[in-house]
């Protein structure tokens, strides 16, 4: 390589550094902003935008739209899913596989998992789920793109090489292992073949457990969650007109609070006074307005003048702001309307529209990731099993390869009144086209297994009062 042509391979790195940092600044921002943590940022804008900034800094105020639109906008689990084990070949499966996939599910939270998972795709635009195993239990680890750092397949840009990912390092870790108190972060490198523990600093640290810095699943245990396709990137941005309208919103808050402060009273002004003595104004003292210097133009005075704010207006401009940025994330004028009235479902329907069609767009994207963390998860598992405790009910027994998880998105049911929920299901039952399974599963939202269950022992129970 020529020095021109290294030269340009380190602009080039230097580039894709600054640009990868501005994206995680961006990712944290997001992040903060949906955590309420966002006085640092305002103050910030204050300091930019104003000559004349402390004012403005003394009552800041800020109102968080990021939050309400993410989560209103997740609606992919709003109805749940149903999540069914099956073989290639169409055999049945061991019930205990049944058991240790709902063992799995329960203490790892798995729904709650994701249902965060789609509100944070919604957020940062592309989260990892990473399967880990501690205490002897499967977790399920969500990493947020700021975290993140990937080596690109050579050939194709949105697939990753290797991943690697930053985490805390907590004070058992540092005491354990005997390493230095200053040891804030520690990243974890993964390939296909590697798994290391780094300092930020580049050394290689000590793992006992692994010593040999090995990866033992022979994947990267990790799934990509994203509600598109990414066209040029490992992640799928966007999302910086929420942010965007965030700020403006902040900004005109805080003035609107000055505006009140300042102007919501009369204010006193004083003309043609040079004298040394400090001018109070209180009701019980005079006001004392000496006479001006001798050839100067007009009388001294003293007097109060009302401003005439347009606070109104101000107020009209915001919620004519924060309106706009709703509607456009497809959200019913009714969710931020102080009136309100019943509405048939098909009204529901017509006002939700854009949502529901955002749903239906994004639902394969998860009933996908979700099939492949399944084979991600089969595989840690089928690691860690045969060196769990004796006496664990779940010790030894493992996924076989070709078993698999499919995932189907139940449809989403709007309010209904009694009447018009019994005439549906009685079309069903009596049309063959559901079973008392899938009412019990929509109704309580329950797994089909949980919802099996409830159905045998509710039979039980009728068969003994008969």
């Amino acid at each position: 390589m020529t020095p021109i042509e290294q030269t340009i391979q380190n602009l080039l790195l230097t580039s894709r550094r600054i640009s990868a940092e501005e994206f995680k600044q961006s990712i944290e921002k997001r992040l903060d902003y949906y955590r309420d943590h966002q006085l640092p940022y305002l103050l910030e804008l204050i300091s930019e935008q104003f000559a004349h900034a402390d004012p403005l800094a003394i009552q800041p105020h800020f109102f968080n739209i990021v939050k309400p639109i993410v989560n209103e906008t997740s609606m992919v689990y709003r109805s749940g899913a149903r999540r069914t084990l099956f073989r290639n070949n169409g055999d049945e499966i061991d019930p205990k596989l049944f058991e240790l996939w709902q063992n799995i599910q329960n203490t790892s939270r798995y729904d709650a998992v994701m249902k965060t998972v789609n509100r944070m795709v919604n957020l940062c635009g592309t989260v990892l789920v990473k399967p880990s195993f501690r205490k002897n239990s499967l977790k399920l680890d969500i990493i947020t793109p700021n975290l993140v750092d990937i080596v690109q397949e050579e050939n194709d840009p949105t697939e990753a090489a290797a991943i690697s990912y930053i985490r805390p390092t907590t004070q058992t870790y540092i005491e354990s292992y005997g390493q230095s108190p200053s040891l804030q972060v520690i990243i974890h490198y993964w390939d296909d073949e590697k798994y290391l523990r780094i300092s930020p600093t580049g050394d290689i640290l000590d793992n006992p457990t692994n010593p040999d810095g090995i990866n033992p699943y022979k994947v990267l245990p990790f799934v990509r969650f994203a509600n598109q396709i990414p066209l040029d990137n490992f992640f799928v941005e966007g999302g910086e007109d929420l942010i965007i309208a965030q700020d403006n919103i902040n900004i005109k808050l805080t003035q609107l609070n000055y505006l009140v402060k300042m102007q919501s009273f009369s204010v006193p002004v004083l003309v043609g006074y040079r004298g040394s003595e400090k001018i109070t104004i209180s009701p019980g003292k005079p006001i004392i307005v000496p006479l001006g210097s001798v050839g100067e133009q007009g009388e001294p005075d003293f007097r109060f003048e009302t401003p005439n704010p347009q606070i109104g207006e101000l107020i009209k401009l915001l919620e004519h702001e924060i309106i706009r940025i709703f509607r456009a994330y497809g959200i019913s004028s009714a969710d931020f309307s102080l009136q309100g009235q019943t509405k048939s479902g098909f009204a529901l329907v017509m006002e939700n529209l854009k949502l529901l069609e955002s749903r239906e767009n994004e639902l394969p994207f998860y009933e996908d990731g979700e099939e492949e963390l399944f084979e991600i998860i089969k595989r840690v598992w089928n690691y860690h099993s045969p060196y769990l405790p004796a006496g664990h009910p779940f010790r030894g027994i493992k996924f076989p390869d070709d078993v698999h998880l499919q995932v189907s998105g139940n449809d989403i049911s709007l309010p209904k009144t009694t009447s018009e929920e019994v005439a549906e299901w009685k079309f069903m039952f009596e049309h063959k086209l559901a079973t008392p399974i899938d009412y019990l599963m929509r109704r309580y939202k329950l797994s089909e297994q949980e919802a099996q269950e409830r159905w045998e022992r509710t039979k039980q129970w009728w068969g003994n009062v008969i």
